[in-house]
């Protein structure tokens, strides 16, 4: 609650008005008794007392009054200050000023905000110290509400925001796309440096996404992530074999990970393939396999698993693929997120 006082014909309501712009006032020289409940403001507070002393037999409203920090803590009273002068020898007028004057005291106890107006000028008289919290809470939603944009415009504006924030780092020519998608997606700038791109990759993954290239992930969310729709204009597909029954039956019969039977499985199919691998160090590790053995001759490897154990390690040995394009995170960061961004990135690329 804030609270406005001052002489009579000081300006009080002018300043409020300014200072205050777009609440909700009504006058108590005129107001229902009710709507002090539920205003933003109320002017003429003193009138208002007069007038419920004079006509609330039961005292109610000057209950109310009593109590309406609690009942409408955000609202604004502007009052004339009352009690200066000879005291009146009618016994109405000296109630009227005695019961003025504890209400007003009462309000401004209750304050957070106290202000003196002299000549349209405003003077502080009490500032209640807001809490840290508090404060902390308002500026930042202050700043989201002065920062905001357009839904459209969201993407845009932290695509310039990571560029930005780049800087110099240096980055090879054609993969800025795709570094930046990762920190878009993850907010980590580490993978200005852990990404690792075979020579040329880039074009040769695109070249084989425009002649029909299909892609498989290790999970069904990295599935979920792909742009489907992107991919389907050239006559791609997107496989994830981790669900199947055929494969959860043969991993468990020979004690292996799904992911490792989903690489064999894909590896029978008759199409072109790109791999995008975000969380299963065995998948790569097959993955690996099947191809020095001559069984699979994919097109691409996306290797961004993430995790510990193992995780490092079936990264690096992609890295040792000599004939096989690939996108490698080195290090322990990764995801299906990640693998289903930077497939988005060279579809996005492609426009």
């Amino acid at each position: 609650m804030r609270m406005i006082i001052g002489g009579s014909f000081q300006g009080k309501s002018d300043y409020a008005r300014k200072t205050y712009p777009g609440t909700d006032w009504v006058d108590g020289r005129v107001c229902p008794y009710d709507a002090i409940r539920t205003c933003g403001g109320i002017s003429h507070l003193e009138t208002y007392i007069r007038r419920v002393m004079q006509e609330d037999d039961g005292g109610q409203y000057l209950k109310l009054l009593d109590s309406l920090a609690e009942t409408n803590p955000e609202v604004i009273v502007i009052s004339d200050e009352i009690g200066y002068g000879l005291v009146p020898v009618d016994s109405f007028e000296r109630r009227y000023r005695e019961t003025a004057g504890r209400i007003c005291t009462r309000l401004a106890a209750d304050a957070r905000q106290v202000v003196r107006v002299v000549c349209g000028i405003g003077i502080t008289i009490k500032q209640e110290e807001v809490c840290k919290e508090e404060q902390a809470e308002s500026g930042l939603l202050k700043s989201i509400m002065c920062g905001s944009i357009l839904p459209e415009k969201i993407e845009e504006k932290s695509f310039e925001m990571i560029t930005e924030e780049l800087g110099d780092t240096p980055l090879i020519p054609g993969t800025e796309p795709i570094v930046k998608r990762c920190i878009h997606t993850s907010a980590d700038f580490d993978y200005a440096e852990n990404l690792v791109f075979s020579r040329d990759v880039t074009e040769r993954i695109q070249e084989a996404l425009r002649n029909g290239a299909s892609i498989v992930t290790d999970t069904q969310m990295a599935k979920a992530g792909i742009n489907k729709k992107r991919l389907e204009k050239y006559g791609g597909k997107v496989y994830c074999f981790m669900s199947d029954e055929d494969v959860a039956g043969e991993a468990k019969r020979r004690k292996v990970t799904r992911a490792a039977v989903s690489m064999e499985k894909a590896s029978k199919l008759d199409e072109k393939l790109i791999f995008a691998i975000g969380n299963a160090p065995t998948a790569l590790i097959r993955l690996y396999e099947l191809i020095k053995e001559g069984k699979l001759l994919p097109k691409a490897v996306i290797a961004v698993p993430v995790g510990f154990v193992n995780v490092v390690q079936s990264k690096e040995l992609i890295l040792t693929l000599e004939d096989t394009p690939y996108i490698v995170a080195r290090g322990r960061k990764g995801g299906s997120n990640i693998a289903a961004c930077i497939c988005n990135a060279l579809l996005y690329m492609m426009e």
